[in-house]
């Protein structure tokens, strides 16, 4: 059971990818902007980030800055997704352009979870569906 956080201002794509990851058996967080998921981020502390790359208030090229630059959060993976080229970003993963690959997104998320090493919260949460592994509920 991993936390996802999921940014996009676009809501059907928010909608989207947060069915995906939760039939993937993922706990998910939803914002979106930057500035909602930066505040979400410092106080869930996601297990990987998920974000769009041209949203309003913050974009995620400004997000992945700020995330690279809070300590308790260095080191997390993200994965960054557009309609627009790579933007080559500092700190992001992986790159997937939103063309409805649905297999190629599954496929990087679970390299991206795969790559990073457990944290302690992950060790222990409890999911709104019921998942188990201490006392903990994830997303909530």
């Amino acid at each position: 059971m991993n936390i996802i956080l999921l940014v996009d201002d676009d809501a059907a794509i928010l909608h989207l990818y947060s069915e995906i990851l939760e039939l993937m058996g993922h706990c998910v967080l939803r914002a979106y902007d930057g500035e909602q998921a930066l505040a979400l981020a410092l106080r869930k502390r996601p297990d990987l980030v998920v974000t769009d790359c041209m949203m309003p208030r913050m974009t995620g090229i400004e997000l992945c800055a700020a995330l690279a630059q809070a300590r308790e959060l260095q080191g997390l993976p993200i994965i960054m997704h557009s309609a627009s080229v790579n933007p080559h970003v500092p700190g992001v993963l992986t790159f997937l352009p939103k063309d409805g690959n649905i297999q190629r997104f599954m496929e990087a998320v679970n390299q991206a979870l795969a790559s990073a090493s457990p944290t302690p919260d992950q060790l222990g949460c409890v999911c709104s569906a019921g998942h188990a592994a201490g006392g903990k509920t994830c997303c909530t």
